[in-house]
Order: C-alpha cells, then sequence, then structure tokens
C-alpha cells in the first residue's frame, strides 16, 4: 500500500504541469533589460569620445573600445556561467540583477573623472613614445583594459543571470532566450540612435551621461523592489520536458558535448566574427556613400542592430517548434552569406542611387536622414536577420539541463563574442589594409 502510495505521488509530481510565477517580474525584468541595452550602447558611444580626446587617434580609439568592451561582455559571460547555476532563488536572481545594474552605473559615473586624473600620465606616454607608434597604442590599449574591463565585465554577466531567471522550462528555451537577446538588442539600437542624433547634440557628454546612469539606477532600483516581494517567486526546479529533456546538477555543461554541439558552437563563434567584420566592410562602403559622419555610423550600427535583434525574437520561436535545429541553424548561415553578397553588390554600386537621394533630400537633413534609415534597414534586413538567429538556435542545441542553463548560455555567449573581437580586429587592421574591402568581403 504504501509503496503504491509513493508510486502515485511520484508519477503525478512527474506529470504536473510546472506551476508559472507571477508575470509582474518577467515583465519588469524584459522591461528593465530593454533600457539596460539602450544604456550600454549609449556608453559604448560616449566612451569611444571621452578616450579620443585622451590617445589623440580617433580610429584607435574606436577599435580599442569596441575590442575591450566585446572582450569584457565575454569575460563576465563565461565566468557568470560557471557560478551562476548555484543560485535557484528567482528572488536572489532578480535582487544580484538589481545589483550590477546599481554597479555599473555607479562605475560609469567615476569613470570621467578617472580617465581625467589619468590625462598626465598619458601625456608623458604620449611624450617618450612618439617615435614608436604601436608601443604607444599597446599602452593606450592596455590602459582602456584597465579602465573598462569592470563595467563591461559586469554588463556581460547580465545575460547568464536573466536566462536562469526568464528559462523555466527547457520546452520554451529557444523563444525566451531569444526574446530576451532581442529585446536587449532592440534596446540597444534605440541607445545607438538617441546618443547620436539627439542626447550629445541637446545635453552634452555629460548630460548623456547622467541619463545613463539615471538608466541604470531606476533598473537596479526597480529589480530591487520587486526582489523583496513575496508573492510570484519560485525556486528554480528541474522541470522534464516534453522531448525528453531532464536537468542533472551532477554533470557540467562540458559533458554535453557532441559532434553536433561541437560544430555548433563553432558556427556560432564564426557567426559571430562575420556579423563584426560585415559590420566594418559595410560600415567603410557606406562612409564613402553617405559621408564619414556620426550619422552615417549610427544609421549603419543601428539598422544592423535591429535585424540581429529581430533574427533572434523569430528564429527562437521557431527553435522550440523544430526537429531538427541544427539544420535550421545551417541554412540560416547559408542565406546570411548569400543575403552579405548580394548587400556587398549592392552597396559596391550603389553610388549613383545614394548620390541622388542626398540631392534629391539635401535642403531637409531630417528627411534625407529617414529616407537613408529606411532603405539600410530593407538592404541589411536580410543578412541581419540570419545572422541573429544563431543565438537562440545555438542554445537550443547545446542546452541540455535547466539546472545548467546559466553555464551553457554563459560558455556560448563568451564563444560567440570572441569571435566578434576577432571578426571586427581581422578586418578593421588586417582584410582591408592589405587585401581589401572586396577581397576581404569575399
Amino acid at each position: 500500500m504504501t509503496g503504491s502510495r509513493i508510486l502515485k505521488s511520484s508519477k503525478a509530481m512527474n506529470s504536473r504541469k510546472p506551476v508559472r510565477p507571477s508575470s509582474i517580474p518577467f515583465v519588469l525584468l524584459l522591461s528593465c533589460f530593454f533600457l539596460s541595452g539602450a544604456a550600454g550602447l549609449m556608453y559604448e558611444v560616449l566612451w569611444v569620445r571621452m578616450i579620443d580626446k585622451v590617445i589623440g587617434s580617433a580610429p584607435f580609439a574606436v577599435a580599442t573600445v569596441l575590442s575591450v568592451f566585446m572582450g569584457g561582455l565575454a569575460l563576465g559571460s563565461f565566468l557568470a556561467g560557471r557560478v551562476i547555476d548555484r543560485v535557484t532563488s528567482k528572488r536572489k536572481l532578480l535582487s544580484l540583477y538589481g545589483w550590477l545594474e546599481f554597479a555599473i552605473g555607479v562605475y560609469a559615473m567615476l569613470l570621467p573623472l578617472i580617465i581625467t586624473a589619468l590625462e598626465p600620465l598619458y601625456r608623458v606616454a604620449y611624450n617618450n613614445l612618439f617615435s614608436h607608434f604601436w608601443l604607444y597604442q599597446v599602452f593606450t590599449f592596455l590602459g582602456c583594459l584597465l579602465l573598462l574591463l569592470l563595467p563591461t565585465s559586469l554588463m556581460g554577466v547580465t545575460l547568464p543571470v536573466l536566462c536562469r531567471f526568464y528559462v523555466t522550462h527547457l520546452d520554451h528555451l529557444g523563444t525566451r532566450t531569444g526574446r530576451l537577446y532581442g529585446v536587449n538588442t532592440f534596446g540597444a539600437a534605440l541607445g545607438c540612435v538617441l546618443c547620436g542624433f539627439v542626447l550629445i547634440s541637446r545635453l552634452g557628454v555629460w548630460g548623456t551621461l547622467l541619463v545613463a546612469v539615471l538608466i541604470n539606477f531606476f533598473i537596479g532600483a526597480s529589480c530591487l523592489l520587486v526582489s523583496t516581494r513575496r508573492a510570484g517567486f519560485l525556486v528554480l526546479e528541474v522541470v522534464p520536458s516534453r522531448r525528453g529533456e531532464t536537468g542533472c546538477k551532477s554533470k557540467s555543461p562540458a559533458a554535453f558535448y557532441d559532434a553536433k554541439t561541437a560544430w555548433a558552437l563553432c558556427m556560432f563563434a564564426v557567426s559571430g566574427c562575420s556579423a563584426m567584420a560585415y559590420q566594418v566592410f559595410w560600415t567603410r562602403l557606406l562612409g564613402l556613400l553617405l559621408g564619414p559622419t556620426t550619422y552615417s555610423f549610427t544609421l549603419v550600427v543601428s539598422t544592423f542592430i535591429i535585424g540581429l535583434a529581430a533574427g533572434s525574437i523569430l528564429f527562437g520561436r521557431l527553435a522550440d517548434r523544430t526537429r531538427n535545429v541544427f539544420l535550421m541553424l545551417a541554412l540560416t548561415q547559408i542565406l546570411a552569406a548569400v543575403f552579405a553578397l548580394a548587400v556587398s553588390q549592392f552597396l559596391g554600386n550603389s553610388q549613383f542611387f545614394f548620390s541622388k537621394l542626398i540631392s534629391t533630400f539635401q535642403e531637409s537633413f531630417g528627411t534625407m536622414t529617414a529616407v537613408q534609415s529606411v532603405t539600410l534597414f530593407a538592404v541589411l534586413l536580410g543578412p541581419t536577420v540570419f545572422l541573429g538567429a544563431s543565438f537562440p538556435l545555438v542554445t537550443r542545441i547545446y542546452a541540455r539541463s535547466l539546472p545548467l542553463l546559466g553555464g551553457t548560455i554563459g560558455t556560448a555567449y563568451a564563444i560567440n563574442t570572441v569571435g566578434a573581437i576577432v571578426g571586427s580586429f581581422v578586418a578593421g587592421f588586417i582584410l582591408i589594409p592589405v587585401v581589401g574591402k572586396e577581397n576581404g568581403l569575399r
């Protein structure tokens, strides 16, 4: 009798559906991650301007800040993946995210003062290393690394933390990771547009910095406030999936490597590399067509980011509905290459098109910018949507255990980000100077 009751109880526990927590924390989470993406891109733009004034070399300032920014994201994501799976309370996860946002805001507020204090050191280094160009660039890179590694690493921690909070069942893994990544990326596009077109021109660097810091403080306060509510939070549990995927705390993410997973992670690294390389190439091409201005760079980056976000959300939903996720990943990357080839061909032969566009709307800068934005969005949408598909598809392939989700997300995101660093560096410093844009694109 007792054994029968235990058996029935066990079956009931395995067959029951997971209890859904209150939707309030989830809505808050998506809203905050959207705003966090906006603040992150605002910081990136501001830090480029701040570092440029100190080291006095705009191209290298951009390359240095971007490399350190992405390197910090990769490091933070990887380190968070090692430890975040030990946190099983949703309340603690949300509270941790709130404190991370507070820490980012505090450091960002102090950073201009730190840079100002270090200006005499950079003057001495410049005067003594003037005849040693690359030695000075190495010095400035290391200095930038020390300045920006902490805040960018904290930013990188947030994605594994929020995936651990937001994903409660492996059957909606693709949808929810794609949604998180997409929402954050849409926020980044908004931050890029606001910073490039509105905030700096109206509020200046310090005013724009204050806006970004206040966004971080608002996110931190909101998450900490909601995390104190007892209602609506559950302890994370291992919930069996329809497809037989179960969690096992005795394993590590490395235990789930097989040939298909290894190929998926390699493809994720190459996808990140290609995406950043395309962005560098297309920015150079459009700089020649639209003029090497802040506005043309902002247009390229924002439209590129929007396409990545749309692809992440779209294919995140499809990842949970297809039986062969690996095949879908392969097809999306092939289509990304085909569309990238078409876009490059169009941009390489569009001098007269953009000249006519600028000539037609030269009396109204706002109208001209709007038309350019719509045109670029239409042109870049194809390849960027398929490039954006890689994140939810790879996580769907790689993640096999809910209790180890933070580790798998952190590792995968770090691999992709390292690929992006390589793509940015190789495209900007090797391919374009050595073989040119056309052969570099090939």
